[in-house]
């Protein structure tokens, strides 16, 4: 039996009525949240430790490049203590910093500058030279630099030019200048005391400005590089209460990268002293270094509520470590 086409009346009928259910329909969906952007970083630090590991080290640094990280950090401890500093090597340096295809972020560690006196050389003038060398501008290295705020903008501790500070993705990052050898607190070598006392007192104040942007800004998690292992010893002591106050009152992720035991570690609940219970939202990563020329990876997810996922990268060609590292 042949059926006659529906009216076209009917047919505006049923499309007005297909059109108003699914106007409904999407009324009625929940909407998903705004996506976050995941990205990651590199740390490491305590290398390349002599000329022995040049070439493992070029071979780190080209493993880096082909992960594409958002930002690279060297935690400082360029040479080992058993080595003389000198011009050329600080130049070496840098243009192995610039090797990378992304900004690369630098925090000096003692062997820079603190312990030269071992080789009869000036701390002082060290840290001079590394100030004018690294750290003439607010920018980083790498072949794609970045503007970086730094502690100059402080009146009271504007010499500290190498305490810098970005943000990503609301996350704030920060680094430290807090170096090994009890952060030159060594009453036998002359003039240290004096100029641990005011790094320290400019190295809290630059932690408590990097919390304050970090909540004015409404920052899902911070990260804090620095190169020593700051968890004991008396020169660390106004450092460790500063992180722990600001860390407390933050209340959401904040990672503590670090080198100095040349060994991988991860640790999520930090004790900032033996006898105290650990702050959940503090984690702590060492990086490698020393003979173990191999990098840490963190990916930084905004959206989660843990915010930072790390763990090691590895060189496939370079002499393996032991992992992970025995508390």
């Amino acid at each position: 039996m042949h059926r006659q086409p529906p009216p076209k009346f009917f047919n505006s009928l049923v499309t007005l009525w297909l059109a108003f259910g699914y106007t409904l329909m999407l009324q009625a969906a929940p909407t998903p949240p705004p996506a976050t952007d995941r990205f990651s970083f590199v740390a490491l630090g305590c290398m390349p430790y002599g000329q022995a590991n040049f070439a493992a080290y070029e071979r780190l640094l080209l493993e880096i490049n082909r992960h594409s990280p958002a930002f690279t950090v060297h935690c400082g401890d360029l040479q080992g203590s058993g080595e003389r500093p000198s011009d050329a090597f600080l130049a070496k340096t840098r243009a192995w910093f610039d090797t990378l295809n992304h900004p690369v972020v630098y925090t000096p560690g003692d062997n820079e500058w603190t312990d030269v006196h071992r080789h009869g050389e000036n701390p002082g003038e060290w840290l001079a030279k590394l100030r004018a060398q690294f750290f003439a501008e607010e920018r980083s290295f790498g072949l794609r630099p970045m503007a970086l705020v730094t502690q100059r903008r402080m009146p009271e501790f504007a010499k500290y030019v190498e305490n810098a500070r970005w943000s990503r993705d609301g996350v704030v990052f920060a680094t430290v200048h807090v170096v090994g050898s009890n952060n030159n607190l060594q009453p036998a070598i002359p003039g240290a005391d004096e100029e641990f006392r005011e790094r320290d007192a400019a190295n809290a104040a630059w932690i408590r400005a990097t919390f304050a942007e970090a909540v004015a800004s409404e920052a899902k998690g911070v990260a804090l590089f620095f190169q020593a292992q700051p968890f004991f010893g008396t020169g660390f002591k106004l450092f460790r209460a500063t992180v722990e106050a600001e860390a407390r009152a933050f209340a959401k992720p904040v990672l503590l990268v670090h080198a100095d035991g040349h060994r991988y570690l991860n640790e999520r609940g930090m004790r900032f002293a033996p006898d105290s219970k650990p702050l959940a939202n503090v984690s702590r990563l060492e990086t490698f270094g020393a003979g173990d020329i191999h990098a840490v990876l963190v990916v930084v997810d905004p959206g989660s509520p843990h915010v930072f996922l790390s763990g090691p990268l590895l060189v496939p060609e370079n002499a393996l470590p032991v992992l992970p590292r025995k508390k």
